[in-house]
């Protein structure tokens, strides 16, 4: 079984994405990390408040921890701790149910590749925030194909020989395609946005995002770009190896 690919905003006409009047913007986020959980419940009426086409774009958070040379916050007993004092926060804040997995960190592989699968479909976000919240507030595991395959088709979508269909080399090879562009892009974490090559890290700085395609916030590049070309005063011993992209 093959899936009808459609094209994501950056394959189709100029001339389209103008017409439609919306703004395509890159939403890269992986299952295992809350914050991605808490951005997808709030996509869709981000999007119809702000005029936004998300492009769904699965990736691989730890692929994209080793290229960066950093750790999750996960892998640090302190910030673990705090992270999840900062995910009941925000939660209650957003008025969300919160239950959490069975375990975490997690593998979330067939999650993305489910994703993959779907992921140029108009409602492929809502899929998303469908299989985060499954995870995150029902605390149901998604490591279980099973349980992916329940959502996806109370989604509405075909579930069918599932297991099968996301092991297929080319959606093995889609997910890691994803994950090199979110490095290309400049992402180091999920949920990053990306709009007019403008990154955007963190489900609290959807509003930076949404003052950006509304004009009222101008462009860090210009600033961020003086203050990068001054040299390094001072360097922490045992520091890791500083990466450029």
């Amino acid at each position: 079984m093959t899936e009808t690919p459609l094209l994501a905003p950056w394959d189709r006409p100029a001339q389209e994405v103008i017409v439609s009047g919306l703004h395509p913007v890159r939403f890269y986020f992986d299952f295992v990390s809350p914050y991605s959980w808490l951005a997808l419940t709030q996509a869709t009426r981000f999007a119809g408040e702000h005029r936004v086409r998300w492009e769904a774009c699965p990736v691989v958070y730890a692929a994209l921890l080793d290229a960066t040379g950093l750790v999750g916050p996960a892998e640090v007993p302190a910030k673990r701790r705090h992270t999840f004092r900062d995910v009941v926060r925000c939660a209650h804040r957003l008025g969300l149910r919160l239950t959490g997995p069975p375990t975490h960190p997690f593998r979330s592989l067939e999650a993305l590749r489910t994703l993959c699968l779907f992921r140029e479909h108009p409602r492929a976000v809502e899929l998303a925030a469908a299989l985060a919240d499954t995870c995150w507030a029902d605390g149901r595991p998604l490591t279980d194909v099973a349980v992916i395959a329940d959502v996806v088709a109370a989604a509405g979508f075909d579930a069918r020989d599932l297991a099968a269909r996301i092991a297929t080399p080319a959606v093995k090879q889609e997910l890691h395609r994803l994950t090199a562009q979110a490095l290309a892009d400049g992402a180091f974490g999920v949920p990053s946005f990306v709009w007019d090559n403008e990154l955007f890290w963190g489900h609290d700085r959807m509003q930076h995002l949404a003052e950006r395609l509304a004009g009222t916030l101008p462009a860090a590049a210009p600033g961020a770009e003086a203050l990068l070309a001054r040299p390094r005063g001072a360097d922490r011993r045992n520091a890791p190896r500083q990466r450029d992209a």
